[in-house]
């Protein structure tokens, strides 16, 4: 096997433009772990109006920790990675706090195992019982500040695994961040020194997705950045489809439909452009 570099993350977050909007958003990333390489989660705040629209997310290949912090009202869900777009549904007038590790590699399992949550969401509760105390500390708290403080400590306590070891899992997955997908997968087996299809088995062992599909997620949270800069500029999907190594815009458009439910412009238009 050849000798693996560490790749450094990009400190990108992943981006969900629909919950960015709600009222008073906030985020933060956040170095929590220290046995992983890529050790990075986004903390993120935000109030909910009286409403109780649901909010489209869409995939960012992380797994999401969101607490209802409502004294007397308080809950925790944690969501695996997600490989289509889902509808939220959020409680009116309530604060939530989201905890987002950028990858389970280095993290303790729950009762449930990470790769057996993709496109699951379950309670926190009921999945590992000996967190109920962050739930109500972070209910208790009054700021994003002290949230991020008391999330920071339940992720070093229940969630770090001091017994884990960077593998060449995580260097590729670190790869696949660096290059935002667009990477071959003999590129991987060269950098890493395996088989593309021990590789491939490994990695969707740890994740419970393919590295293609994650490949594809990567690249699709890039497209969602570069239209988010491109403002009216109908030239600029010609230079999504060249950055992120789109065959042409007709593949961009199915890979988007994919992972939004829309093509760009409709969702530059429906959800990037409206306040």
């Amino acid at each position: 096997m050849s000798t693996m570099p560490v790749v450094s993350d990009q400190n990108i977050a992943p981006l969900q433009p629909e919950l960015s909007r709600q009222l008073r958003y906030n985020e933060r990333l956040l170095t929590w772990n220290p046995y992983s390489k890529k050790n990075l989660a986004l903390c993120y705040q935000f109030q909910t109006g009286g409403s109780s629209t649901p909010v489209r997310l869409i995939p960012d290949a992380c797994i999401d920790f969101l607490f209802r912090c409502d004294p007397g009202a308080s809950a925790a869900v944690v969501s695996g990675l997600q490989t289509a777009p889902r509808e939220l549904i959020l409680e009116p007038n309530a604060v939530y706090f989201g905890f987002k590790p950028f990858s389970p590699k280095g993290m303790r399992a729950l009762r449930t195992d990470w790769q057996e949550l993709v496109d699951q969401c379950i309670s926190l509760g009921e999945d590992c019982p000996d967190a109920e105390w962050v739930v109500e500390k972070l209910s208790a708290s009054a700021t994003f500040d002290e949230r991020v403080g008391i999330v920071a400590e339940f992720a070093k306590r229940q969630l770090a695994d001091p017994e884990y070891t960077p593998d060449f899992v995580e260097y590729s997955e670190l790869q696949l961040c660096q290059a935002r997908g667009n990477i071959r997968m003999d590129s991987i087996s060269d950098y890493t020194g395996y088989t593309g299809r021990y590789c491939r088995e490994k990695f969707k062992e740890a994740h419970g997705i393919s590295i293609k599909n994650y490949s594809s997620i990567m690249r699709f949270q890039n497209a969602v950045r570069m239209l988010a800069r491109s403002g009216g500029e109908e030239g600029r999907l010609s230079d999504i489809v060249f950055d992120n190594g789109y065959f042409d815009q007709s593949h961009l458009n199915r890979e988007f439909r994919r992972f939004s439910g829309v093509t760009p412009l409709r969702y530059r238009r429906e959800i990037l452009q409206t306040p």
